[in-house]
């Protein structure tokens, strides 16, 4: 069976609140909206602001709040320009990239390429996403890179918090 979204939101809210004094970065699909929705609900939870980086992220997050498909917590958005004056016990970032594309976000903080983030000792990295077959060179390139930045990365390899997208084969034979 796959695992399903309400479980997958336990694992999320549970690193929400083992890394309360540390900054949070978190990488998913841009269109995964529903967890789009969950992180900005456990954001705003925990008072903090949220940055939205990568322009696929901005895309989807804009066109599903125009069609009220994602609620967007009020004054929980900031730009990713101004975050240098937020703590980071405050602050979550959401980057595309789980899947180590090239130029994503997330692969140009993990290069030191990307000029408004630097990873530091202070961050936990929270990659919500499987590696999808093909890109695992590039998704484990990037996490490395993370580790020799100091952070701390959670991924499926460590902990399964990612709900696939896909049916598994038990949950296929109850469709049938």
């Amino acid at each position: 069976y796959s695992m399903s979204e309400s479980a997958g939101l336990c694992k999320l809210y549970r690193l929400f609140i083992q890394n309360k004094t540390r900054r949070i970065i978190v990488a998913t699909f841009a269109t995964n909206v529903y967890r789009l929705q969950q992180i900005l609900n456990l954001a705003s939870r925990y008072k903090r602001k949220v940055a939205i980086s990568g322009r696929s992220m901005l895309n989807v997050i804009d066109a599903a709040s125009k069609i009220g498909e994602l609620t967007v917590p009020q004054n929980t958005i900031v730009d990713i320009t101004k975050i240098k004056n937020i703590a980071d016990k405050d602050l979550v970032i959401i980057a595309t990239g789980s899947q180590g594309e090239p130029m994503s976000a997330l692969s140009r903080m993990a290069y030191n390429e990307f000029d408004q983030v630097s990873i530091g000792s202070n961050d936990t990295i929270i990659i919500s996403a499987s590696p999808i077959p093909g890109n695992e060179r590039s998704v484990y390139s990037v996490i490395n890179n993370l580790y020799r930045n100091g952070a701390e990365v959670v991924y499926e390899s460590l902990e399964n918090k990612h709900a696939s997208g896909h049916a598994c084969r038990e949950d296929l034979k109850i469709m049938h």
